[in-house]
């Protein structure tokens, strides 16, 4: 049975989790759901094996994964082609929607993908995994924020609620007509 094909991209593991939540929302609503790393993508996984596409990437310091942007301009007719999705994760997407929108609008016209969808979340502040100066940076733009800055700990900005709403209508429009008999 054909399903969904999930391709994430994740610096610190926040899209990771957002894709693999996508991923149970739609099994449980009876799809077949494949995750896979974009960096770490096995040869034999093709998009003609799948009739619809999710691509999921973090945002950091302005940009996607380049790995994500390389995979989507290199197949962009293809997922053209195919029902598709793109999720961004992103830390402006809470308190300035517009730039977030602008990071999809520039991975989009720089690789010529047309997704019927895209959606964008907040990501979290994964203080325990930064290097020293990100760690520094991350706080002063928390400090200037009024967010927490705790660096013992990470802080999950990730509307959850909002992802599975999300997953549910993809399943619900990707689902293939019923036919019932009378």
């Amino acid at each position: 049975m054909p399903g969904t094909l999930i391709i994430y991209g994740s610096t610190y593991g926040q899209t990771e989790r957002v894709a693999h939540r996508i991923a149970r929302v739609l099994r449980d609503a009876g799809h077949v759901a494949d995750v896979y790393n974009g960096d770490h993508l096995p040869g034999t996984v093709s998009l003609t094996g799948y009739d619809s596409v999710v691509i999921a990437a973090s945002v950091r310091f302005g940009r996607h994964q380049k790995y994500i942007r390389r995979y989507v301009r290199r197949h962009a007719e293809e997922l053209n082609a195919h029902r598709t999705a793109f999720v961004s994760v992103c830390g402006a997407a809470a308190g300035a929607p517009r730039r977030a929108q602008g990071y999809i609008e520039d991975l989009l016209r720089e690789t010529g993908w047309r997704p019927a969808i895209t959606q964008s979340f907040t990501g979290a502040v994964a203080y325990t995994k930064y290097g020293w100066m990100t760690r520094w940076i991350m706080t002063s733009i928390s400090r200037r924020k009024g967010l927490p800055v705790d660096t013992s700990k990470d802080w999950d900005y990730t509307e959850w609620d909002e992802v599975d709403r999300f997953a549910a209508e993809l399943a619900e429009a990707w689902t293939p007509n019923k036919v019932t008999l009378s």
